[in-house]
């Protein structure tokens, strides 16, 4: 088939409009065209066509009071759609469970996207579990947690470089701190497996890739609430979360034999 340039202009705009949806997060279930336009670097006036667009394609609200745009019930559909398909969500959830039930731990399981990292299951077993705040969907970001570092380990040289492209981008003022964080961090879970991060006071986590045939890069995380320092509670979780890894590797490999 050949590419025509109204297709390039079709595709653009596809691009963008995904870009507004990403705009939304916890905390901001309506922004509007300015809003929309500061935080996704478009032009206000592309904006104001491409939210126009998605109202009658049924993925954004308008809310007349509010003068501006919510996510519609459509994206909550898709995101079912989304974690009901997932193999690898399907094989391992019962495994999550069980583990995080023997060890009292909370147990996640997280995607990349852009410079974030999306919760995809989190199973609250660990003490103080009525504190945990994480619900799934929610992102948390790629250079600063565990989960994140971890997902940069499996990436390749070219692959690092966008990334860190992105993350300097959003991390300038704190990247010459973060930068050597993020690559020390690297290195480790190129080593041993898995990474620990204490990014938020009283909480420890330790996460490592998992990685599976043509699968997306998942990322299996253990999180405590806890007074105990990161390196006590890396040896305390690392066994079992890699116990945890080896034990869902081997389910989906049966599972799609």
């Amino acid at each position: 088939m050949t590419f025509r340039p109204s297709q390039a202009v079709d595709n653009r705009s596809l691009v963008r409009g995904l870009e507004i949806l990403r705009a939304f997060r916890p905390g901001l279930g309506c922004l509007t065209n300015s809003e929309i336009a500061e935080r996704t670097g478009l032009p206000r006036s592309t904006v104001s066509r491409l939210t126009g667009t998605l109202v009658r394609c049924g993925y954004l609200l308008h809310d007349a009071g509010m003068g501006g745009y919510r996510l519609s019930a459509t994206m909550v559909g898709l995101a079912h759609v989304m974690r009901s398909g997932s193999f690898v969500l399907n094989e391992s959830w019962s495994l999550m469970q069980t583990m995080g039930r023997q060890m009292r731990v909370n147990v996640g399981l997280a995607l990349a996207d852009h410079d974030d990292m999306v919760y995809l299951e989190n199973l609250p077993f660990g003490p103080k579990a009525s504190l945990r705040k994480i619900v799934v969907g929610q992102r948390v970001p790629m250079a600063l947690t565990a989960l994140g570092r971890a997902y940069l380990s499996t990436l390749d040289e070219v692959a690092l470089g966008e990334a860190f492209a992105l993350l300097k981008k959003r991390h300038a003022r704190d990247w010459h701190v973060l930068e050597p964080q993020i690559r020390a961090a690297i290195v480790v879970a190129q080593v041993q497996g898995y990474c620990a991060v204490g990014w938020q006071p009283g909480v420890a986590s330790v996460a490592m890739p998992l990685v599976f045939g043509h699968e997306p890069v998942h990322v299996l995380n253990m999180s405590l609430y806890t007074d105990d320092s990161l390196a006590h509670v890396t040896e305390v979780l690392a066994p079992g979360l890699l116990r945890l890894r080896d034990s869902i590797v081997a389910r989906l490999t049966e599972a799609s034999a």
